[in-house]
């Protein structure tokens, strides 16, 4: 695979401050060279919702100085937060927990309120812990 930098598909010249290794085919891409905050400029974030939307899925590594206030500050860029139907949230918070090492939510199947009429249009997800991979 080859790393390519993110090239504008529209008439709008936006380039990205930031490099997008594809991952798999048309779907999935990582980035790398972006810190994550809710303080992002518009044009780094135009940048990145269009890779969002070309890829389809983004994978964003060392981004530990995420915790759930700038996780959420981050994700309001995408527009209003929406709290699930069904489950409580954390602490306050619109985030939800799901643990798969103590028998958690994560064990078990969920749908990131897909079911809903007006779904959210994009899910923001930030491991805290990394299982090992077994090969």
């Amino acid at each position: 695979m080859s790393s390519t930098v993110l090239e504008p598909t529209h008439a709008a010249s936006i380039s990205a401050p930031f490099e997008l290794q594809p991952l798999a085919g048309k779907l999935g891409a990582e980035v790398r060279g972006l810190r994550l905050s809710g303080e992002l400029d518009p044009a780094t974030f135009a940048a990145l919702k269009q890779a969002l939307l070309r890829h389809k899925v983004l994978f964003f590594k060392g981004q530990q100085h995420l915790d759930d206030a700038s996780h959420q500050a981050f994700a309001r860029l995408f527009g209003p937060l929406v709290e699930h139907p069904t489950v409580p949230s954390r602490d306050g918070t619109q985030i939800l927990e799901l643990d798969s090492a103590h028998g958690g939510r994560a064990d078990s199947w969920h749908t990131d309120v897909t079911f809903e009429v007006d779904y959210p249009q994009v899910a923001v997800l930030r491991s805290v812990v990394i299982p090992p991979t077994v090969h």
